[in-house]
């Protein structure tokens, strides 16, 4: 009898043993290759805008398609529409008559640690000083890593970053530090991976289709 037991046991210890955590070096490489392997990808998001003593949140659901497309649906508190597709960016306002329009020469010129997310993720060769972060994770079980850009933070747009990485290797929370010294928290939720967006998510806004949040 204690020798059927003892390979049950044997399984049992391993099952309750603490998994080994990937080093820094594992948890960017294989950070990369899924996002690399990613077409498309939406989420809810929250966002907390912080300058000084202001604190301003805001709220809606993230489109991204690659090449450099993404579109952020603001529900609340007002609604609004930020879209890039290709070398334009969209802007609009509930209540605004048409959106402004303006070009970008490429995606570094979104000054965004976001970009790193509408073409080929490299973290390694996006920033420098990459390493795990003190900072409390959102979530539960996740891992946050810190980076500063490699290019000079003027030509970059922003100091620092956090990136808070799910065990399931999903982006859940970008802090991004600004030159000012305000900071953008976004915190990501029900996230979707390659499962196809309609065309026109990309299409120009214009008032009338804002009034319903296009569904996937």
């Amino acid at each position: 009898m204690l020798k059927r037991l003892l390979p049950l046991l044997a399984l049992a210890a391993l099952a309750l043993a603490p998994q080994s955590l990937p080093s820094l070096h594992e948890l960017v490489i294989t950070l990369n290759g899924r996002y690399n392997s990613i077409h498309t990808w939406e989420a809810d998001f929250t966002q907390v805008y912080t300058a000084g003593l202001t604190t301003q949140t805001e709220s809606g659901h993230l489109y991204l398609q690659k090449p450099g497309k993404m579109r952020w649906d603001y529900t609340e508190p007002v609604k609004k529409t930020f879209l890039v597709a290709g070398d334009t960016v969209w802007q609009y306002t509930a209540g605004d008559r048409v959106p402004t329009e303006s070009q970008v020469k490429n995606l570094n010129d979104l000054r965004s640690p976001l970009r790193f997310l509408l073409g080929h993720l490299d973290l390694d060769k996006e920033l420098d000083q990459l390493s795990f972060s003190g900072m409390q994770p959102w979530q539960p079980g996740d891992r946050v890593i810190e980076g500063i850009p490699k290019a000079p933070v003027e030509d970059a747009g922003w100091r620092k970053v956090w990136i808070e990485v799910s065990p399931a290797y999903e982006i859940t929370r970008l802090v991004i530090l600004s030159l000012d010294g305000s900071q953008n928290d976004i915190r990501f939720s029900n996230i979707r991976v390659n499962r196809g967006l309609p065309h026109h998510i990309f299409t120009p806004p214009h008032p009338p289709s804002l009034s319903r949040t296009p569904k996937s």
